[in-house]
């Protein structure tokens, strides 16, 4: 046996046991293992995303007042499911039944996005059963300076209704506490100004094109800037200054920015 064979054949024992240790991992914790064939999954809703052995990709949730789900093929196609959500919020346990609206799954529950909830999807997809387990935590409310107070009480007028009063998305836009807006990401301060000054075209979520927000006064601008910055750090988005995170790909290879 030659040096370089035996090296080849420990790297390739190693491998082994660093995906079955991942895969003793995920099925302790009760998660599914996402495949990566496709290269990294993105949730085209804001939510979080999963993918089953089957190849079932799972996108779940929360909004004020409800649940949403998503599932697609490994084609990032649409599929029909039906099901339940089961939700632990606040030491309560809610079974709430998942109706299709199209091609996403809601159900009306007493949450809201600045809950801890833990959630079990039992659904039933071509005829077998899946499972996917999602959780959130409780949103961190950190204390503001003078301008991220003034950036609050703007935000709260005229960009709550889309983002979420807990800045975490809803129906109609994405989440602001998202890994793709902290610093050192794609979107950078320039970026969020520049939106929330003239709107923004879609290139990355399918909630459409955002429109020119109405209501804000020059120069609030940079104190909703200010605000977003303050609530994405407290709640583990503080990002880096440096180089700017990658960007997912689509299936065609072009970058989602």
């Amino acid at each position: 046996m030659t040096a370089a064979f035996f090296i080849l054949i420990t790297l390739e024992k190693k491998t082994m046991k660093t995906f079955a240790a991942l895969a003793v991992a995920a099925a302790l914790l009760g998660t599914s293992f996402p495949a990566v064939a496709d290269g990294v999954l993105t949730a085209n809703y804001g939510g979080q995303i999963t993918e089953t052995a089957d190849g079932w990709r799972i996108e779940f949730a929360v909004r004020d007042g409800g649940v949403r789900a998503w599932v697609r093929d490994h084609g990032d196609k649409p599929v029909a499911a039906t099901g339940k959500a089961t939700l632990l919020v606040g030491g309560k346990k809610l079974d709430v039944p998942l109706k299709a609206d199209g091609e996403v799954l809601t159900a009306d529950a007493a949450v809201t996005t600045a809950d801890k909830v833990a959630a079990i999807l039992s659904l039933s997809v071509n005829g077998k059963p899946v499972s996917a387990r999602f959780g959130q935590e409780a949103l961190v409310a950190p204390s503001l300076s003078a301008q991220a107070s003034a950036g609050k009480a703007a935000f709260e007028q005229v960009c709550a209704a889309c983002h979420g009063t807990a800045l975490r998305g809803s129906d109609a836009a994405p989440p602001l506490l998202h890994k793709f807006y902290q610093p050192g990401s794609g979107h950078g301060d320039d970026v969020i100004l520049a939106a929330a000054t003239n709107g923004a075209k879609s290139h990355m979520w399918k909630f459409g094109d955002m429109p020119k927000p109405e209501g804000l006064k020059p120069g609030q601008e940079k104190d909703v800037l200010a605000y977003i910055r303050a609530m994405q750090a407290a709640n583990g988005f503080a990002g880096t200054t440096a180089a700017p995170m990658a960007m997912p790909m689509d299936h065609s290879g072009h970058m989602k920015h």
